[in-house]
């Protein structure tokens, strides 16, 4: 469900262990996945933020690290995170809109929606995140300084489906 023009939706929230388990990431990358979203506390000397380290602010060796190992999985990752694994995994995306009083949805098959979202280059933005394509992956934050803002999520515009 959509309830403005710009609506990113988490579609997938775990901490870096569980992705360990599901993606086989090895001790480096995921050790800079935990510093990324602040389970190990910044290596970084003077960080924008002292939970955290962000993509940007790691060397050029650790970022090509996880740039690689993203390039490298890219698949699994997009497929995991839009359709699932097994029996319940998802064949469709249905979107609905609804803003003021008007409604509209676009029920889309899952493979055009993973190639819609998941193609497209990696990189790490401006704001020190990573994008797959269309998809944000970034630090979970927020949560009132409880633990689970150390989380990793990943986010989509799903009405970016109605311009097609």
């Amino acid at each position: 469900m959509v309830s403005n023009l710009k609506g990113f939706n988490q579609i997938d929230k775990r901490w870096i262990d569980k992705y360990i388990e599901m993606w086989e990431i090895p001790i480096k990358v995921s050790d800079l996945l935990k510093q990324y979203t602040g389970e190990i506390l910044p290596l970084v000397k003077n960080p924008k933020d002292s939970r955290r380290t962000f993509a940007n602010e790691f060397s050029e060796v650790d970022q090509k690290t996880l740039l690689n190992w993203l390039n490298n999985n890219k698949s699994l990752i997009v497929s995991d995170i839009l359709k699932g694994r097994g029996k319940f995994s998802a064949e469709w995306m249905l979107v609905a809109q609804k803003i003021d009083d008007s409604a509209r949805w676009t029920l889309k098959p899952m493979n055009y929606c993973l190639n819609f979202f998941g193609n497209g280059e990696i990189e790490i933005t401006d704001r020190g995140n990573f994008k797959i394509g269309r998809i944000t992956m970034q630090r979970k934050g927020g949560d009132g300084g409880r633990k689970t803002a150390q989380m990793l999520q990943f986010k989509i515009n799903p009405a970016e489906l109605f311009k097609e």
